[in-house]
């Protein structure tokens, strides 16, 4: 009886010193301890974007066969923190149109640097790149009117004033004065369907 009692004692103390074996020592690799109970987790609070859904807006589109007409094309896209205004302009510059036959013709690297609102006045600070030299009265006038469209497409919105860099600019490349603020331009817009067919 006593000899199985000192067999039973010996097992016990050898489990006991084989299970406080690291380890790494038994199977070679290092293993971590985690709390699968969660009562040590610490509590933590999940900061959402204020503004983390996609919005629609309407941007206007340069067409690929050069005709002075402006398409509306609706774009969804990640506003995250921007207002509407700026988010917009950013969609209009920085995605390409989903149609095929309209094209992007703001220069690479173009970027807004900041956009304020004023009453019914919009004022968009470009950078450099915006205003790159030798670009052709065609396109200055299609993205100067493209921007002023997507941002009049707000209701309170009715003009929108240039900068680069923080300045004034009176023109790009000599085509249009954008030293006073622009309004909507009627004539580069696509006249409805139903207007075209009375004209014929």
């Amino acid at each position: 009886m006593l000899k199985k009692i000192s067999l039973l004692l010996i097992l016990v103390l050898l489990l006991a010193v084989t299970g406080c074996e690291p380890t790494e020592k038994r199977t070679d690799k290092k293993g971590e301890v985690k709390d699968v109970t969660g009562q040590k987790n610490p509590i933590t609070t999940e900061v959402k974007d204020p503004n983390p859904l996609t919005k629609e807006f309407v941007v206007y589109r340069v067409q690929k066969n050069g005709e002075e007409i402006l398409i509306p094309e609706k774009v969804r896209y990640a506003a995250g923190n921007k207002t509407r205004e700026a988010a917009a302009l950013d969609a209009l510059i920085l995605t390409d149109p989903v149609s095929k036959q309209l094209t992007n013709l703001f220069p690479a690297g173009t970027q807004v640097r900041s956009v304020t609102v004023k009453g019914d006045t919009v004022t968009a600070d470009f950078n450099q790149n915006f205003a790159a030299r030798g670009q052709g009265s065609y396109n200055e006038r299609m993205m100067v009117n493209a921007i002023v469209c997507t941002l009049t497409e707000f209701p309170e919105i009715k003009k929108v004033k240039f900068l680069v860099e923080g300045k004034e600019i009176d023109t790009i490349s000599g085509h249009m004065d954008l030293l006073d603020p622009l309004t909507r331009n009627p004539d580069v817009l696509k006249k409805p369907v139903q207007q075209q067919k009375e004209k014929k």
